[in-house]
């Protein structure tokens, strides 16, 4: 059967927290409470869940893919009823609005949707040969039992990226979600069971990330490990996976440049670097991280940008469920934007807004964080160089598209860049130059089920998301005989 590790809400019923023997405890980002538990597995738990996938794999994977696509696309439209309630816990747990983490919910089921119906769709090929007599057949198989961790920042979201090509060629899975999020990863888990994934197939373990990724890692029938997360964690998976020669796919930190051209729509620039700079608190590896703007439009840019950041509404989004933002996930990112705005304005920057918590008791227990707009930024400002995962937006100017370019290629990373401009040339020239997995021109849509997510440089390791994340989760055979 499918193990979960228990867990306990008391504002969403789940289970009884008498359930839980060795637990953790959950925080709201809003005002610090206990809004729920989870349980600590042991090594001995986690094997467990590895057993009951690996016994689950013999029988999933000799589906075809025409039943694995109806099993998943009859569970998916179960979960879709029990948006609001995952929806919920990811508010509560990450702080979110409530209107946001609904939405994450039915994205989600699409994610793993779109990956159903490419159940069907895994196709091999024949190869012509030197010799009549031989036949040459290419295959493809489920790799087996995948380790799933993923993190706190978009905690169903990221997980569907790794769960729905997993299931849908044939793979079962164990999937640890963070400690900091847990109860929404958990109950979407579970809501798919409930929606007739089969027992086994899918199963969940919550609790230390150092012990239990570890664990995972190296427990030797799993062979396949997907992670999203910082890419110090990742170079850690690497180093404990490469013994094993399992296959790792891994969907790193970023810190992504936005190029505005002298040519450049601002009012659309303006609002598309709020949206990607301050969405969930900038807590997101495609944020943008850092402006480049032209020296003619720098200035007209960054007030139509501060206009929109000190209109932005901010709370709880429970309360409300449409504010803008809310709080951020954890105290130790708020330090960290703290930090790093403190930084910047030693060497130089200029405050623009933002830079402090709000103020009122509405705020004051909470993890809330002024959208913040830096001036005169520099290569040596720490909020240039480092992910600083905060609704913070650093601008620098430049003069010409060579400056800009260097500017946004001095990095170790190399996740997203953007670019805005109306010339089809400076399109063509800045998005074949620029360092990244994906160039977005003049939008901030980043993320696209049929289109690949890889990281370059220290952003990623393998491809998710697209038809080609699903050989990620596959293993490929060749056949060739002969007959006279």
């Amino acid at each position: 059967m499918s193990y979960f590790s228990p867990f306990a809400c008391p504002e969403m019923g789940i289970l009884p927290e008498s359930a839980i023997n060795e637990h953790s405890v959950v925080k709201s980002p809003h005002d610090g409470r206990v809004i729920g538990n989870v349980g600590n597995a042991s090594n001995h738990d986690l094997d467990s869940a590895v057993q009951a996938a690996h016994k689950a794999f013999k029988t999933w994977s000799a589906l075809t893919g025409y039943e694995r696509e109806k099993t998943i696309r009859k569970a998916t439209a179960h979960t879709r009823t029990k948006a609001e309630v995952i929806g919920r816990l990811m508010a509560l747990e990450q702080g979110k609005p409530l209107a946001q983490s609904v939405s994450e919910i039915g994205a989600s089921c699409d994610t793993i949707d779109y990956y159903a119906a490419e159940s069907v769709r895994i196709e091999g090929y024949t190869n012509p040969t030197e010799d009549k007599a031989y036949r040459s057949h290419v295959t493809y198989s489920p790799v087996g039992v995948c380790g799933l961790i993923t993190p706190w920042n978009y905690p169903v979201s990221l997980l569907s990226w790794k769960l729905g090509p997993a299931l849908a060629t044939g793979c079962t899975v164990v999937v640890k979600p963070t400690p900091v999020t847990p109860l929404s990863p958990l109950a979407f888990c579970a809501s798919l069971v409930a929606g007739g994934i089969p027992q086994g197939v899918v199963n969940c373990i919550t609790g230390s990330g150092v012990m239990l990724g570890e664990a995972l890692v190296s427990h030797p029938l799993v062979a396949k490990i997907a992670m999203t997360g910082s890419t110090a964690v990742g170079r850690k998976i690497l180093t404990t996976a490469a013994p094993f020669l399992k296959k790792v796919s891994l969907e790193l930190g970023g810190h992504c440049p936005a190029i505005v051209c002298a040519d450049a729509d601002l009012d659309l620039a303006a609002k598309m670097i709020a949206y990607k700079g301050f969405r969930n608190c900038g807590q997101s590896c495609s944020s943008v991280n850092r402006v480049y703007a032209h020296d003619n439009i720098h200035d007209a840019l960054v007030e139509k940008l501060r206009a929109i950041a000190e209109k932005m509404t901010m709370g709880d989004g429970l309360t409300d469920p449409k504010v803008d933002l809310g709080p951020m996930t954890t105290a130790e990112g708020l330090a960290t934007a703290q930090a790093h705005v403190t930084d910047a304005l030693a060497l130089g920057a200029t405050l623009c807004c933002g830079g402090r918590k709000p103020e009122g008791e509405a705020f004051a227990r909470g993890n809330y964080y002024l959208p913040t707009i830096l001036t005169g930024c520099t290569p040596k400002m720490r909020v240039m160089r480092e992910e600083t995962f905060a609704a913070i937006v650093p601008f620098a100017s430049f003069k010409t598209l060579e400056e800009a370019i260097s500017l946004a290629n001095d990095t170790e990373y190399g996740l997203v860049a953007y670019v805005f401009t109306k010339d089809y040339a400076t399109t063509v020239k800045l998005s074949e130059a620029l360092e990244a997995g994906t160039v977005c021109v003049n939008h901030g849509a980043v993320n696209t089920n049929y289109a690949p997510y890889a990281g370059w440089k220290a952003s990623g390791y393998g491809v998710e998301l697209g038809r080609r994340a699903m050989f990620e989760y596959l293993k490929t055979k060749h056949i060739k005989t002969w007959h006279q």
